[in-house]
């Protein structure tokens, strides 16, 4: 019985798709998976980097402001309080040999922050919950010709979560809370070709599903009576396992250059959410504790279409807009990850520094259908959320 409190704690495991990998792809609304605009290649599509006849180093940094209000069925709207979320992207590139380049990417591809007011009226479901990914991956590329390359690369991903939820007990110290805490590690891939022919270009790349399983993770219960801690119904602190798949992505691009200054993209993504059918809490010490619940993620697409203009030597513009289609199905939706369809507008400008250096800024806006929920199967908590997010971003770029 108890298990059913701690079930929705890790919706999130379905993950949190970050589209600010590189400040130029995030002008371009994210569809740059036919194209080596910079370092962030090794990312969007490994094949791609052989196209590349130096080297680059970039480092980045987006801020993303989100803004959530939940109107229940009692009539008053309750908003997120104002927070700010910092993904970052380092890569590395290089023309290594001929027909050989190399690379390396450090980024978070996936993640997650939600945090509510500790009384608001979802307090049993969730408070606050974070999920952060990190992504190591070194890669290498082969260019067989002037047209056709290839390229792949392992991927280390670190995750952690960290999720707290008030429990309906209170004590004399207030209402009690448990608290999950837990990490783990994955191996995956990922790989990509790339076609240039004149001024047209096609990218497919693939980055495959990866599994991380916590083993070990801590459950700690605060201001819970002592009448349930002696009769070892709540625990003070117990260990669990569980674990958090995060989907694979298969991308196609195309670029074509209209000028010599006009570049104009187009890319389709598909996600397979699917993985994320169910989620499970095992505790080996309380098997009262146990959990397991369906999530019925679906495969999800997304359309992004970009444009670059290089307007003088110093100065690049750009522009991007995309449609993403949510993975939360009807009566699974929940104030963990609130989702819905989303349009995305973004605009940047690149401007060469001295040296071999130049400044990459980004602005993006993703409004978040408003999404009704009213028939959830895990909670009964019923109402309608509204989202939307700007994302401001800084990159630096060294080019040798």
């Amino acid at each position: 019985m108890f298990g059913c409190l701690l079930a929705p704690l890790l919706s999130i495991a379905g993950g949190f798709q970050i589209n600010t990998q590189g400040q130029k792809s995030t002008s371009m609304g994210g569809s740059v998976s036919s194209v080596a605009l910079d370092g962030s290649v090794v990312f969007y599509n490994p094949g791609a980097l052989a196209f590349i006849d130096h080297g680059y180093l970039n480092a980045g940094v987006s801020l993303i402001v989100p803004k959530t209000s939940f109107l229940g069925q009692t009539g008053v709207e309750e908003s997120m309080p104002g927070q700010m979320y910092t993904p970052f992207s380092v890569y590395a590139a290089y023309a290594w040999k001929p027909k050989v380049n190399i690379g390396l990417a450090i980024n978070t591809p996936f993640g997650l922050g939600t945090k509510w007011d500790s009384n608001w009226s979802g307090r049993y479901i969730t408070q606050e919950a974070k999920l952060n990914a990190l992504n190591i991956q070194p890669t290498v590329s082969y260019k067989f010709n002037d047209h056709l390359s290839i390229g792949v690369g392992p991927m280390i991903v670190l995750g952690n979560a960290d999720l707290t939820k008030a429990l309906p007990y209170a004590s004399s110290a207030g209402e009690a809370a448990v608290e999950l805490k837990g990490s783990g590690t994955s191996v995956g891939a990922n790989a990509g070709v790339n076609y240039v022919s004149g001024n047209f270009a096609l990218g497919l790349a693939y980055r495959t599903s990866t599994k991380i399983d916590i083993t070990g993770g801590d459950a700690s219960f605060t201001n819970v009576p002592s009448s349930l801690l002696q009769n070892g119904t709540i625990p003070s602190s117990a260990s669990f396992e569980t674990s958090v798949t995060l989907p694979s992505v298969f991308s196609l691009g195309a670029g074509y250059n209209v000028t010599p200054k006009v570049l104009i993209t187009l890319d389709f993504n598909y996600t397979g959410w699917k993985v994320y059918d169910s989620l499970n809490f095992i505790f080996a010490d309380n098997s009262q504790l146990d959990s397991r619940q369906a999530r019925n993620y679906k495969n999800a697409v997304a359309v992004r279409g970009g444009i670059q203009y290089k307007k003088t030597e110093r100065i690049t513009l750009r522009a991007g807009l995309a449609f993403d289609q949510t993975p939360v199905q009807d009566g699974y939706v929940s104030p963990e990850l609130p989702d819905a369809n989303r349009l995305i507008y973004a605009a940047g400008i690149s401007y060469k520094l001295k040296g071999n250096f130049s400044a990459d800024l980004s602005l993006m806006y993703e409004n978040v259908k408003e999404r009704k929920e009213v028939d959830n199967m895990q909670t009964n908590f019923n109402g309608t959320y509204k989202t939307n997010l700007v994302v401001g971003g800084l990159g630096l770029q060294y080019e040798f």
